[in-house]
C-alpha cells in the first residue's frame, strides 16, 4: 500500500511540474533586438468549436511603461494545440525578422 501511494505522490508531482511548464510557455513573449518590443501568441475560442491564432504586441522598456495592445489574428484551427503552434510561429517571426531592429517610437 505504501508503494502504491508513493508512486502515486511521484506521479503527482511529476504531472504538477509539466503542468507549470505548459502554463509558462502560453505566456512566452518574444522579444526583439533592441528589448522594447515582444509578441506573444494566444489561442481564442470562437464559440463553433474552431480557435483563432492571434498574437498580441508590448512595447516598452520596463513593467513601469508597458503598453499592450493586440496585433493581429492568423487564421481558425480545429484545436487549440495547431492555433498555439501557428500563433507560436507568427510571433517568433515577427520578434526575430519583421520587427527585429524597430523599437515603434515615433
Amino acid at each position: 500500500m505504501r508503494v502504491i501511494i508513493s508512486a502515486l505522490q511521484k506521479i503527482s508531482a511529476i504531472l504538477e511540474y509539466i503542468s507549470e511548464i505548459l502554463e509558462n510557455k502560453n505566456r512566452e513573449w518574444f522579444t526583439n533586438q533592441t528589448g522594447k518590443v515582444s509578441f506573444r501568441p494566444e489561442v481564442l475560442p470562437d464559440g463553433n468549436g474552431q480557435f483563432t491564432a492571434s498574437v498580441a504586441c508590448r512595447t516598452g522598456c520596463s513593467p513601469r511603461d508597458w503598453q499592450v495592445q493586440k496585433y493581429g489574428t492568423y487564421g481558425h484551427w480545429g484545436s487549440a494545440r495547431k492555433a498555439m503552434k501557428a500563433a507560436r510561429i507568427m510571433a517568433r517571426d515577427l520578434a526575430l525578422y519583421r520587427y527585429r531592429y524597430t523599437d515603434f517610437s515615433l
